[in-house]
């Protein structure tokens, strides 16, 4: 909301809930994006801040596309994504803070089993948080709003998150359960979200959360760079460009994207 008001008061357009269709490009240029109603849209600039990988496989016509470096991204293994119960919970649990995680107690077996097997861990590591701890107009009195979320695989043959959707649900409920904060029968209201609903949600290929993987030591040096290589025009902000993912980093990149537009307008 702060970074709203700021952006109006310099005089920033903010429209939402027009889904972009297509960047569009011309000679090697971006000269504007469509948007889903097929409203056409001219720009000088865009900064994309879904999935570099999903911009190059979606939003670019196949005719401006480096085939390259479209296997490149597309082929890279990718990060972890996530399983989200958003819970409205009947009554206080004083034992909780805001923020809250709770270690399997086997973490190679956890994480072999989202980046070996692609399958979500039976024994998964559980962070919980509630703003209503810190802002209690967030839930009705006398109740809790629980963000659980765990780590899961990115979308793969090896799980169907259609059909397994919800018995994974009660195992994530059941181990909170064998933690002594057992809630199955006090969820008043219930929200969940499956790798398949973030990549649908925000673009993220495969619901990674952030890109391709860490999981060797070059990883960070190799994230797809802020300016597009072959596009010009074409920026890109968000988790799975430089720096990297999480709040500050993505912010990060966001002001490093807008630099190196302006540094290209001059």
């Amino acid at each position: 909301q702060a970074l709203t008001r700021v952006a109006q008061e310099l005089g920033v357009e903010i429209r939402t809930g027009c889904p972009v269709e297509a960047i569009v490009v011309h000679d090697g240029q971006v000269s504007g994006v469509v948007l889903e109603d097929d409203l056409y849209l001219p720009a000088q600039a865009v900064i994309a801040n879904v999935d570099v990988a999903t911009v190059y496989e979606q939003l670019l016509n196949g005719a401006v596309i480096n085939t390259r470096r479209l296997k490149r991204l597309t082929s890279a293994e990718p990060s972890c994504s996530g399983f989200v119960l958003l819970l409205g919970v009947e009554g206080q649990h004083d034992s909780l803070a805001h923020h809250n995680i709770f270690f399997s107690s086997n973490y190679r077996r956890e994480f072999r089993d989202i980046f070996k097997r692609g399958v979500p861990p039976a024994e998964p590591t559980i962070y919980v948080t509630m703003t209503s701890k810190a802002n209690p107009d967030d839930a009705p009195p006398g109740h809790e709003n629980w963000f659980v979320l765990v780590n899961a695989p990115a979308l793969g043959r090896a799980w169907d998150w259609k059909r397994e959707g919800s018995a994974y649900r009660d195992v994530v409920l059941q181990r909170l359960a064998s933690l002594g904060l057992d809630v199955r029968d006090k969820i008043r209201v219930e929200r969940r979200l499956t790798p398949v609903d973030i990549e649908r949600l925000t673009g993220a290929r495969r619901g990674a959360l952030y890109g391709a993987s860490s999981n060797n030591r070059w990883a960070a040096f190799r994230r797809p760079h802020n300016r597009a290589p072959d596009i010009k025009g074409l920026y890109f902000a968000g988790g799975t460009t430089h720096p990297g993912g999480g709040v500050p980093m993505v912010t990060l990149s966001g002001r490093v994207a807008a630099s190196l537009l302006l540094d290209d307008l001059r």
